[in-house]
């Protein structure tokens, strides 16, 4: 029984169903398909992928990618029998290429092109196409867009995973079959495409500031650089500054890859990392260099952070001497030379550099102690108190030592440094303030509060003055004293240093008289001891001896 008829009514538009992934196609790409589509049709041979294999399968089979080449090229001896393409686009059986060739010259056929597919692909790109048929769309897509260098490889996929290699340049499309040789003109014409500026000498491809011999012999040149060595002998070299700084929406072996198929540079290049810190090596660190390069690679580790990880990589493996920055030492003197700081702190840092040898740790620029792989001392701070700061608790108390101090004495300091680190600039100039004074106080014969009476006041005032300044003998001095033989000595102690001026209020007039008749002889103290400060041979114990007789103190001295 007959369905009922379908009313009209007057003005109704009539609905137009558009494909998913389909659009309009506009002016331009109606232009561009046009050329592309009159171009396979007219020369469609040319465009096809040279075969540069001669070699031969077991049992004299031929090679998958020559079946699909000529079946290709007879599809194109049908090329006007637009009967025999229809049938062939839309067969069941027959190679998949062949039937987006045979739907893609259908296509070429039309007169009008209105409506177009819109193929994307995250990594070889995207491009609008014709469908016609039933071949597949990625298929039909590469072969329509013959001047897309990566498009135009997706119809080779499958043979690709078969084992058989393709190359795709401006000037060329090629298959080397289940080998992976590299064609001439390849290499030089991706280089040129990438981001990187390249000079070119004999088969070595480098950037800018590297040298040539050096990079044929796989030495260390510029920064450091990326060398990666091709099959065929090529090397290209890429310097650690370009990579720092150069950019791109894609990383360079990402789009190095996507000039073959399979896209597995492995096959044909073996990458390295060529750096090391100067005066030293990158013995030991090929592990950790070819775990780096394998994530490189593998697109897992960004390109701009390559170089730092190289150098990390190998600073950490270097199992003697010591590694400041990004230079290496034999001896902990030449190293200490790259340390900012007062000689003081690289004399310290000198010492405990010593006695840090061998132990395999890395001082961070923040003066942090962390382990590493080699035996070698890494310091990658750059001052002379994040060294100190980080070795001061396992090697600070025979460092005190190795400098000369008591072994009690270098166990206060180092105890009150670890509870309670200063900068130790300060530190070392209070060491110094310290043994400086201790050197003063034993040149004299008595020590300060072993003598007494008048005598002893006047002597204590004297070291006082002498060791730890002026400024507090002198308050020392106006301190308030028991007994008139305290005050005269005081009195006598402030003549003889010169600073009784405008003080007399605060001593009485006896205490005034009895030191001035001692200030003669506590002049004579007081004179000796400076000279015997600055190492002249005098008798100070004389100069006691006559300031006693001289106060009439009945005690002898000690």
């Amino acid at each position: 029984m007959a369905g009922p008829s379908k009313v009209e009514f007057p003005g109704q538009k009539r609905q137009r169903m558009r494909m998913r992934g389909t659009k309009q196609a506009n002016l331009e790409t109606q232009k561009k398909l046009r050329k592309s589509l009159d171009r396979l049709l007219a020369e469609g041979e040319t465009l096809l992928p040279a075969m540069s294999w001669t070699g031969k399968l077991k049992w004299g089979r031929t090679d998958p990618v020559t079946k699909t080449l000529v079946d290709l090229r007879k599809i194109f001896g049908k090329r006007h029998d637009k009967k025999w393409l229809a049938k062939r686009m839309m067969a069941k059986r027959g190679d998949d290429v062949g039937k987006a060739l045979a739907g893609s010259l259908m296509a070429a056929h039309d007169q009008e092109i209105s409506i177009v597919g819109n193929y994307s692909h995250q990594s070889f790109g995207k491009a609008s196409y014709v469908r016609r048929g039933d071949g597949k769309v990625a298929y039909q897509a590469g072969l329509q867009n013959y001047h897309m260098t990566t498009l135009r490889m997706l119809p080779w996929e499958d043979h690709a995973r078969k084992g058989y290699f393709f190359f795709s340049w401006r000037n060329g499309f090629v298959c080397s079959g289940p080998e992976p040789n590299i064609p001439d003109g390849w290499l030089g014409d991706v280089l040129e495409r990438s981001r990187f500026s390249f000079k070119n000498t004999g088969n070595v491809w480098a950037t800018d500031g590297l040298d040539v011999e050096k990079i044929s012999a796989n030495e260390m040149t510029g920064n450091g650089y990326l060398l990666l060595n091709f099959i065929n002998g090529s090397k290209v070299a890429i310097g650690f500054d370009k990579l720092e700084k150069a950019k791109g929406k894609t990383s360079f072996i990402h789009d190095l890859a996507l000039s073959m198929l399979p896209p597995n540079l492995s096959t044909v290049m073996e990458p390295d990392a060529i750096w090391y810190p100067e005066g030293g090596n990158r013995d030991g660190s090929r592990d950790a260099l070819d775990r780096i390069l394998d994530a490189w690679m593998g697109l897992t580790l960004n390109e701009g952070s390559l170089s730092k990880r190289v150098k990390v990589a190998v600073l950490h493996h270097i199992d003697d001497g010591f590694v400041v920055g990004e230079r290496w030492f034999s001896t902990a003197e030449e190293a200490v030379t790259e340390l900012n700081g007062s000689a003081a702190e690289k004399g310290l840092a000198l010492t405990l550099m010593q006695s840090a040898t061998g132990s395999g740790i890395r001082i961070s620029q923040r003066g942090e102690v962390h382990e590493r792989e080699g035996t070698a001392l890494e310091i990658s701070a750059t001052s002379c108190n994040d060294v100190l700061s980080a070795l001061w608790q396992d090697h600070g108390l025979s460092g005190l030592i190795e400098m000369g101090i008591g072994e009690e004495e270098a166990q206060d300091l180092w105890s009150a440094q670890c509870n309670k680190k200063r900068a130790f600039g300060k530190f070392l100039k209070d060491i110094e303030s310290q043994r400086a004074k201790a050197d003063i106080i034993q040149k004299f014969p008595y020590r300060r509060g072993k003598v007494s009476g008048p005598v002893g006041m006047i002597h204590d005032l004297t070291m006082m003055g002498l060791v730890e300044g002026m400024g507090k003998a002198e308050k020392s001095a106006l301190s308030k004293k028991d007994g008139i033989d305290g005050q005269a000595a005081s009195w006598a102690w402030l003549v003889a240093a010169g600073k009784s001026n405008g003080q007399e209020w605060q001593f009485s007039s006896d205490a005034r008289d009895r030191g001035g008749a001692w200030s003669h002889a506590a002049i004579n103290v007081w004179k000796t001891g400076e000279e015997l400060v600055e190492g002249g041979e005098v008798d100070y114990k004389e100069a006691l001896e006559l300031l006693r007789k001289a106060c009439g103190q009945i005690e002898e001295l000690p």
